[in-house]
């Protein structure tokens, strides 16, 4: 497909004469299937996909040479990787300043990981099997963030994966249970001399609680008091998990009398030689219920300070690298206390995200649709208990979100989003949404492109225009709908293309990409079912997709746009068919159409077909087959001085490769007109430009205006 985003009628205008005026192939088209714009804009069939294979080092007498990145290399175990089990996902990022090159797929129940120069894909350890049924209500989701990847598939916990291939749960789903505290006891002393722990509740060195009036020569008793204690997990990201529930209280109640007087002796005796001031220090046994997580690496304990006479906040006490730690003595002053604990909540399963100003925002739990949440700024498993939001008021369930010129936006089906500070959800639109929140993607121009229910939109600024009425006829009655929800995209690193994998009707996967230049629409259906894509974040600058290959129903992953010296296609189409053309702006000139001439770069073995139509009619009037796209032969009516004096707008074509081919046409008494190109493999085709000879017909009627392109 291609064409112009705004569907205006076309206004292609042909002028009677001979073929000096060249019209670009990408200009002319309406439907296009198979072909890629190069640089130069001309159009040229799709090669690819073709198998990932790692690269390797070879062994050559004095040296070493490292080998062509997707060179095929036959040996007896095979020349590709090979997944084995279907793939869900796949996504590539430069870790650790790009030295650990990370490329992780998700086939199966297993995560997979290909880095350095290995082979294969090695298989992650990861902590739970991962669900392997389809039953997922959007696709896979990947990001790379503090120097991490983080997936989820909406089904089962997000991950996290470190650049060494470490793979850990993203914070923590569970919460810790209630720490047990035991307060002072109050022993019976049997002599002067004795004494314990916790006696009497008072406090020589500044200890736990809230301190009385003083005593003559002595510190002050401490007040009968209440607390309560917490626990909370950590993981070696720093994450923190929900806090626990409050602990039992324990409670102090001091008696406010003479220290000297209640150890049995007269009022301003000293204290008799060999006691021990810590001996009447206060303190609370804490001991922590359970075990933590396996990828907890420390064990945070919260206390408040005194309930009955300061603030009933907690605060931290203590840090305890390890996870197993049953008993923690507390004497530490209320004064001496660290940071208020932060009220967090445990992770939960969620089915999109992105990142926004540091922070990991994701949306849609199972449990409640609607929700968006942001993590804490760097701490990408850490979630403030308050810190959500709804953008639909109603709770609408929320189908993608996206950071995009420093906004975060939210989607549900019928509406667009801005949420503003993440407190107030401006509405961007209404009656436009998001059925797939893989289609968001940023575009080379900045402006922001996604999959809604009647078609794709762009957010430009602050405004969202339709991107897609040229093609809108095709997307109303080609796609499944149902399963518009698992379309998946991806920007090509190269021609920097928005390419959006979707599912044709009365199809069960996603088999057709459609491809997005900023202004035309490209179809291409490459034999492959593609569950997800992704460009590599390097200097190679491939687009790799994870799926399945129809015609030997093997799971691999694939390279979009490269060929190799062994590679072999599945059977595919390509199709160029042009806009309507007309001899005025009326579209009421009778025309004679004589010969037209193909401009082609790049001679390939083969044949294909050309087609004519009349008058706004689909039905071909007129088809030659049998034209070969290859040098000049004595039957080829290559055109071979046509180059020197034809121009392409204001350019004149003198591309030493160009050559045309004349095709006859014999178009007669003709209001409107258009071609159609179209070959199979292994023909491959290079277009570049077109010109027509033209006459003005004496004689014929006319037969009405040039139809409307949704009425084509």
């Amino acid at each position: 497909m291609a064409g112009p985003s705004n569907q205006q009628p076309i206004d292609m205008i042909i002028p009677a004469g001979e073929a000096q005026v060249l019209f670009a192939a990408t200009n002319l088209a309406h439907e296009i299937l198979n072909f890629e714009r190069t640089p130069e804009g001309t159009l040229k069939s799709v090669v690819g996909p073709t198998v990932y294979e790692p690269k390797r080092l070879l062994e050559v007498p004095g040296g070493t040479f490292e080998e062509e990145e997707y060179r095929v290399i036959v040996e007896s175990e095979g020349s590709s990787v090979g997944l084995g089990e279907e793939g869900y996902g796949i996504f590539h990022a430069g870790l650790s300043g790009g030295v650990a090159d990370t490329l992780v797929v998700r086939a199966g129940d297993k995560l997979r990981r290909h880095h350095g120069w290995s082979r294969s894909f090695d298989e992650l350890t990861i902590p739970d099997t991962l669900t392997k049924e389809s039953r997922a209500r959007y696709p896979d989701q990947f990001l790379a963030m503090n120097d991490k990847i983080i997936w989820t598939n909406g089904i089962d916990r997000a991950l996290s994966i470190s650049p060494d291939g470490m793979v850990i749960p993203l914070g923590f789903a569970n919460v810790p249970g209630s720490p047990v505290v035991d307060g002072p006891q109050q022993p019976a002393p049997e002599g002067r001399d004795s004494y314990y722990p916790n006696a009497l509740g008072y406090s020589w060195a500044g200890g736990i609680g809230t301190y009385g009036d003083l005593l003559d020569g002595f510190t002050g008793c401490i007040r009968a008091g209440a607390w309560f204690y917490y626990t909370q997990w950590e993981d070696i990201h720093g994450n923190l998990s929900q806090p626990s529930a409050a602990s039992n209280i324990v409670t102090i109640e001091t008696i406010q009398a003479d220290p000297l007087e209640t150890m049995g002796a007269d009022s301003g005796e000293e204290l008799e030689t060999g006691a021990e001031l810590t001996d009447l220090a206060r303190q609370f046994m804490v001991r922590v219920a359970g075990s933590a997580p396996d990828h907890c690496t420390a064990v945070r304990i919260y206390r408040t300070k005194d309930t009955k006479n300061v603030d009933p906040s907690p605060y931290l006490v203590v840090r305890i690298p390890g996870k197993s730690q049953v008993f923690f003595s507390d004497s530490k002053a209320d004064g001496l206390l660290g940071a208020a604990m932060t009220r967090t909540v445990a992770v939960p399963v969620f089915r999109m995200m992105c990142t926004h100003q540091g922070c990991l925002v994701v949306a849609n739990t199972p449990d409640d649709p609607g929700i968006v949440r942001r993590s804490q700024v760097g701490f990408s498993g850490t979630f403030n208990a308050s810190d959500f939001i709804y953008p639909d008021s109603g709770g609408a369930e929320v189908t993608g979100i996206a950071s995009h010129g420093g906004q975060l936006i939210a989607f549900t089906r019928t509406s667009t989003y801005v949420l503003q500070d993440f407190v107030n959800p401006v509405p961007l639109a209404q009656g436009i949404g998001c059925i797939a929140p893989r289609s968001i993607k940023a575009l080379a121009d900045g402006s922001l492109i996604w999959l809604s229910e009647d078609g794709f939109y762009m957010l430009k600024g602050d405004s969202i225009i339709p991107a897609s009425l040229a093609i809108a006829r095709s997307l109303r009655h080609g796609i499944n709908k149902p399963r518009a929800s698992m379309a998946v995209a991806a920007i090509d690193p190269v021609s920097k293309e928005y390419r959006c994998a979707l599912t044709p009707a009365g199809a069960t996967a996603n088999t057709l990409i459609l491809t997005f230049d900023g202004q035309n629409w490209k179809r291409q259906q490459l034999g492959i079912e593609i569950a997800d894509m992704c460009q590599t974040d390097d200097y190679r600058k491939y687009l790799l997709a994870v799926g399945k290959d129809e015609a030997t129903d093997r799971y691999d992953v694939f390279v979009l746009g490269r060929e190799t010296i062994a590679y072999r296609p599945n059977p595919r189409d390509v199709v160029y068919r042009s806009a309507w053309m007309k001899g005025n702006e009326t579209g009421l000139a009778v025309l004679n159409i004589r010969s037209m001439y193909i401009g082609m770069l790049d001679a390939f073995d083969g044949e294909f077909e050309v087609r004519f139509y009349r008058n706004g009619s689909f039905k071909s009037v007129i088809s030659m087959t049998d034209v070969k796209p290859i040098g000049t032969d004595d039957d080829s009516g290559v055109v071979v001085d046509l180059a020197g004096k034809a121009v392409i707008g204001t350019s004149k074509a003198h591309d030493p490769r160009l050559f045309y081919r004349q095709v006859p046409v014999g178009l007669e008494n003709v209001t409107s007109w258009a071609f159609e190109i179209r070959a199979s493999y292994p023909t491959r085709l290079h277009l570049a430009a077109f010109g027509f000879d033209v006459s003005v017909a004496t004689s014929g009627n006319v037969r009405g205006r040039i139809p409307h392109r949704s009425d084509v």
